[in-house]
């Protein structure tokens, strides 16, 4: 397993807008803990489906968007590895079916296995179901004195409904996180956006966090929160005309920069924003303008 969601600069986006979490803030039974702004990453995912395809990304599975989807070939059983932010003690999960160009896209026959080893061991099953075409809120409780422990999540597509395509818009899990242990590397410094974001540059203090870059002339404040930093950006045109984003940015071990932005306006809540990378150049913030 080579994959990982801080290897690809491009544009995209693929996150609901969400109000800035406070810092290490509890989790309750209806919060989503699959969610990319809850910390989860993808870490394995089918060859035919890169992280950088905004119509078809794997990410659109934990964006928090139903109107998002993952699309790849069919044929054969395609497998996504989840890594959570804590280990969880899961109550149920969910999937979203509706929303796709064609509703046979859908999985048919899925199973779901968890993990407390690592990402590639360990494996026990947890759930064998048949999906429905065109539904969302597809919810699978799991008894109360059977409910599987897991830090990784193995999600296996065996079949659809009949199209040449598979795909599905979400995939969510509930329960209760048994450890207070996720936290962020060093993330004071100047950034390198390749992604078309050009240099950001952040500062940290305490749980708060502030930066700019490049592009728009951006200005963000943050929020810590376990291992993500919840962001709210305002953009500023060369016109003076401003837009405001919101999002989550988390970051690899290698100091690579994620995120996921969202459009704020209420006319404009369902139009992608951004996606972006960025890799850490100095550990020293410039000065924003």
């Amino acid at each position: 397993m080579t994959r990982t969601i801080f290897n690809g600069p491009a544009i995209l986006a693929c996150l609901m807008v969400l109000p800035l979490a406070s810092a290490s803030s509890a989790t309750g039974p209806n919060d989503d803990l699959f969610a990319f702004a809850a910390g989860t990453q993808i870490i394995d995912y089918p060859d035919d489906s890169p992280l950088t395809a905004m119509d078809s990304s794997p990410l659109n599975l934990i964006d928090g968007s139903a109107a998002t989807d993952w699309t790849g070939e069919a044929g054969q059983p395609v497998t996504f590895v989840l890594e959570l932010a804590e280990t969880t003690e899961l109550s149920r999960v969910s999937f979203d079916t509706g929303g796709l160009n064609r509703d046979q896209k859908a999985p048919g026959d899925i199973r779901v296995e968890v993990s407390t080893t690592s990402p590639d061991s360990g494996f026990t099953p947890a759930l064998s179901a048949r999906l429905r075409m065109n539904a969302n809120n597809q919810s699978f409780a799991f008894p109360v004195d059977r409910r599987p422990t897991a830090r990784w999540v193995r999600l296996t597509l065996l079949n659809n409904h009949g199209d040449d395509y598979s795909g599905m818009t979400g995939f969510h899990g509930f329960g209760r996180q048994l450890t207070q242990e996720a936290s962020l590397p060093d993330i004071n410094g100047r950034y390198d956006g390749a992604s078309g974001i050009g240099t950001m540059n952040l500062t940290r203090s305490g749980d708060s966090v502030t930066g700019c870059y490049e592009h728009q002339s951006s200005q963000l404040t943050g929020v810590v929160d376990g291992r993500v930093v919840h962001v709210d950006v305002r953009e500023t045109a060369s016109d003076g005309s401003t837009r405001r984003t919101r999002g989550t940015m988390t970051f690899g071990p290698d100091g690579r920069l994620f995120g996921l932005l969202r459009n704020v306006e209420s006319f404009a809540q369902n139009d992608y924003a951004e996606y972006f990378s960025a890799d850490k150049v100095s550990r020293t913030a410039t000065r924003c303008r």
